[in-house]
């Protein structure tokens, strides 16, 4: 593919992402991805008095969506679930050198996995959560 295609940012993040790998003694873990193209996601987080107090993630598929993963995570880290609940799209392609818009699935996928993960987290009144399979 051609490299030209990526920002530098996203090049970047695709090559070393931050807070990438397994968390241990998460309470919340949320995995899925996008069945057409075959990037996968999972998040791992730990949650404390209401907030993102760490976060990793995994992640299987194209630089974009990678990229996206490992911004989201820096975004997060530190954040009030209520107010990460709140961000949308603009908020991560702003951060990410505003990705071609011919890719945004590929760079959204983080953000709707991670926000589902935290939806069905706060169903369960903040208690431990698995969530898999989703799709976007």
């Amino acid at each position: 593919m051609d490299s030209s295609v990526y920002s530098e940012i996203i090049l970047e993040l695709y090559r070393n992402p931050p807070n990438y790998g397994k968390l241990v003694d998460c309470n919340l873990h949320a995995s899925g991805g996008n069945p057409s193209c075959g990037d996968m996601v999972s998040f791992e987080a730990k949650i404390e008095e209401g907030k993102i107090s760490d976060v990793r993630f995994t992640a299987t598929g194209c630089a974009i969506s990678k990229a996206g993963c490992a911004m989201l995570t820096e975004m997060v880290k530190g954040k009030a679930v209520k107010d990460t609940l709140k961000l949308e799209g603009k908020d991560l392609f702003e951060n990410m050198g505003d990705v071609i818009q011919t890719r945004t699935k590929c760079a959204l996928l983080g953000l709707v996995v991670l926000k589902r993960g935290l939806e069905k987290f706060e169903e369960n009144k903040m208690e431990k959560t698995v969530v898999e399979g989703i799709k976007i």
